[in-house]
Formats: C-alpha cells, structure tokens, sequence
C-alpha cells in the first residue's frame, strides 16, 4: 500500500530527470560540430547527435509516467491497457538503434579506428548478443518492459539467475546498453562516445531512481 502517492509518484525523480537534462547539456558542450560539415543520408552530424541524445530522455520519461501511474492509480491499465503500453514502448525504444547513423556521420572524428578498435568493439558485442539471448530464453521480453508493474501474479516470482543473469541480476543494463560503446570504438566516433556514455549513466539514473524503488514496492524488500 502506498501511503503518499504523489510523493511516490515523484520520488526521486529530481534526481533521474534533473540528471538526464545536466547530462545532455553537458554531452553537448562537449562534441564540438563547428568544424564539420559531414552528413549521413543527407542528414548532418548535429542533427544525428541530438536525436539520438534525446531518444533515451523521451523514453525514459514515458517509463517513469507509467509505471508510477500504475503502482499509484493503475492509470494504464484501466486506459490504454499494458499490450498499448508496450507496444508505444517499443516504437520509443527502437529508434535508439537509429543513433548507429552517428558512427557514419562522425566516424574518425576521436580516432581513426583499426584492427584493435574493432577487436576491442568484438568484445563488447559478445556480451551484448548473449544478454538478447538470455532475454528472449529465459526473461522474456515482456517482462523487460516492466509487466511485473500491471501483473500482480508477477510479485510471486522469482528473480530470473539463469543464462547471462547468471553472473548479475541486471545484465540489460549491464551489457546490453554497453552495445553503443562498441559502436564507438568501432567508429571512432567521439560524438557517438559520448552519447554512449550518456546512455549508460543515464540507464542507471534511471535504475537507482525508478526501477529500484518500484521493485521493493512490488517485491517486498526481499
């Protein structure tokens, strides 16, 4: 039972969203774009930078106002509905893989990337496939979405240990947000470096002051 459900709603989320805006602002200081003209399927460099450095506030900001509004006043579920929800999810989602067009837009502008590069963004790779693999298997992807926030049978179910959650209970955010570093190195990109960086941290502003919180509400402290 929640007691304050508006502070609920809230709770700490000056820290995830007020973390999320100081970390684009600063992102952007950072990759100079004055000194470039080059483009990728006719779009610039900036402009494949910015999108992509907004996609993850956009979707962790829908994240936030639905499972908040579910746990408080099951806003979703008696609207739109969880298969809605997920479905919006995904197409929110999705376009963070379109920030791969940044590697070809920025490519070379940190280093000029070689064998080395390309071992190293192997090695970040492989972690990444076994962590869709480990989902698909064994989580599920619905799951991954947050259902356990509309499905109350889900609060009887055990933490998933097997696969890659084997060796740590939150591979997505472990592995798999690590993809965009990959892409990075491989390109050479400091923009895309940078960017990943931003959705990494973020990922876990996002953990520490969302996901964390809702999951002792749902789970018990257990």
């Amino acid at each position: 039972m929640i007691d304050n459900k508006l502070n609920f709603f809230f709770k700490n989320q000056i820290w995830h969203i007020g973390g999320l805006i100081l970390l684009f602002y600063l992102g952007s200081q950072i990759v100079d774009f004055e000194n470039t003209s080059n483009v990728f399927l006719g779009i610039s460099a900036k402009s494949w930078f910015m999108f992509s450095m907004g996609t993850p506030l956009v979707h962790q900001v829908y994240v936030w106002l639905c499972w908040r509004s579910v746990l408080c006043w099951k806003t979703i579920s008696r609207t739109i509905g969880f298969k809605a929800y997920a479905v919006i999810f995904f197409i929110i989602a999705i376009p963070r893989l379109f920030s791969i067009g940044l590697c070809f837009a920025d490519y070379g502008s940190w280093f000029t990337p070689g064998w080395i590069a390309w071992g190293v963004s192997v090695l970040i790779f492989i972690p990444f496939i076994y962590t869709l693999y480990s989902i698909k298997k064994y989580f599920g992807f619905m799951r991954a979405t947050g259902i356990d926030h509309f499905d109350p049978s889900y609060k009887d179910k055990p933490f998933e240990r097997r696969g890659i959650f084997k060796w740590t209970p939150n591979a997505m955010y472990t592995f798999a947000i690590a993809v965009f570093f990959g892409f990075a190195i491989s390109a050479g990109s400091k923009a895309m470096f940078v960017f990943a960086a931003y959705t990494y941290i973020g990922t876990w502003l996002h953990y520490f002051c969302t996901e964390k919180v809702d999951m002792v509400m749902i789970y018990g402290k257990k």
